[in-house]
């Protein structure tokens, strides 16, 4: 037996100085033959270092963010090597951030509805990830359990996701408008039976639309068998916890030496995977990920890591482009608040804050630095 690490990272985060925390939470993995992981990007992710290639990568992440534009390659390459290394017993743990995240949900969705092909399929892929998506712009879930009954796909379990503020919903035709196109969540991106535990760092200073968290539901059921009856069904393992700082805060992608509030979820994920069966290279954790440096190391230097630090500087987000895209219409049904969220209608965003529930878990770094009294006191505190 064995453990299959998934790694999917945002759009836009580049294998460059500025990493994000998946990228470090591969880097701290101990791969064996008992633990093997696999690292995907994401979209438009290798550049060159030039203004306008980046400029082109930030074009392709927004339209990523609205479109789904690269999801079913990245789906594809991390369902392609499990197909490749999975065998019975293993246990699969799955971790992104931002559009990332959303991949790694995704997948598990997919592998829930349709299971896993066997090696000899593989050229049957893009088959059963069509079914999968048609499946839920219809509601037609049968298609799907039909691609699974008559393949006779592998039913595995996802062990462990872990997911740094996912955010993207997906723009798919619905042939009962004309195929006419229309927002969507994709198949158990939102809740799934075959996730053990689950994971979720939240950003709660996050104001942009494009940025909408998708929500883990909770409380929901474990199965080990879709087929199983609820009754015979066990809760699952739900934590979704919320730290300081705006999206990139919390998943990370600035300068090493503006990190230290991302280096808060880092390390939570990181203690959460640890206490749920995954190994890693502890003395890579202490400097990459507590900043414990060597003496040697100079400060600033590339090897100069960043400790979680209550004092560190939070970013803004909402640049020049962004808010302009605040003023315009948004549905009702896509507000962050249920209650809004049930009413009929259009409203304008104007950089609304995050909704955070009354019984949300906060970090308790969150509180740390509210007591600093320097002016951070989140309004969308509950």
């Amino acid at each position: 037996m064995k453990k299959i690490v998934i790694c999917c990272d945002g759009t836009g985060n580049e294998i460059r100085e500025n990493q994000s925390n998946v990228l470090k939470f591969y880097r701290v993995l101990k791969e064996s033959g008992d633990q093997i992981g696999f690292y995907d990007p994401g979209v438009g992710t290798i550049s060159n270092s030039g203004a306008w290639s980046r400029f082109k990568n930030q074009l392709k992440g927004v339209f990523g963010l609205a479109t789904g534009y690269g999801l079913d390659a990245n789906v594809l390459d991390a369902y392609r090597f499990l197909i490749h290394h999975f065998e019975e017993g293993d246990e699969v743990y799955l971790f992104g951030f931002s559009r990332g995240a959303h991949t790694v949900r995704v997948l598990a969705g997919f592998i829930n509805m349709v299971g896993l092909l066997h090696r000899h399929q593989e050229h049957l892929c893009s088959y059963a990830l069509t079914a999968y998506k048609q499946s839920g712009a219809r509601d037609e879930f049968d298609v799907a359990w039909r691609v699974q009954e008559v393949l006779d796909t592998r039913r595995i379990t996802i062990r462990f996701m872990g997911c740094w503020d996912t955010v993207a919903s997906v723009i798919v035709p619905r042939p009962d408008r004309m195929y006419l196109p229309s927002l969507e969540a994709l198949p158990y991106t939102q809740m799934n039976p075959c996730v053990r535990v689950f994971r979720h760092a939240c950003a709660i200073d996050e104001r942009r639309r494009m940025f909408r968290l998708s929500r883990w539901e909770e409380p929901q059921l474990f199965k080990t068998n879709p087929f199983v009856k609820d009754e015979d069904a066990v809760p699952q393992d739900i934590q979704q916890v919320w730290f300081a700082g705006v999206h990139g805060d919390n998943g990370s992608g600035y300068p090493e030496q503006e990190s230290g509030a991302a280096k808060y979820p880092l390390a939570w994920m990181v203690d959460e995977a640890r206490a749920h069966g995954l190994v890693f290279r502890e003395t890579m954790v202490k400097r990459l990920v507590m900043g414990e440096n060597p003496k040697n190391v100079q400060a600033g230097s590339k090897r100069d890591y960043t400790a979680p630090d209550i004092h560190a500087k939070l970013h803004d987000s909402m640049t020049f482009w962004w808010r302009l895209l605040e003023y315009l219409p948004k549905r009702k049904k896509w507000h962050d608040n249920p209650e809004v969220r049930e009413q009929s209608g259009f409203y304008i965003p104007r950089q609304e804050p995050r909704h955070i529930p009354k019984d949300a878990l906060i970090h308790p770094s969150v509180q740390n630095r509210i007591d600093l009294q320097n002016g951070y006191n989140p309004q969308n505190l509950p």
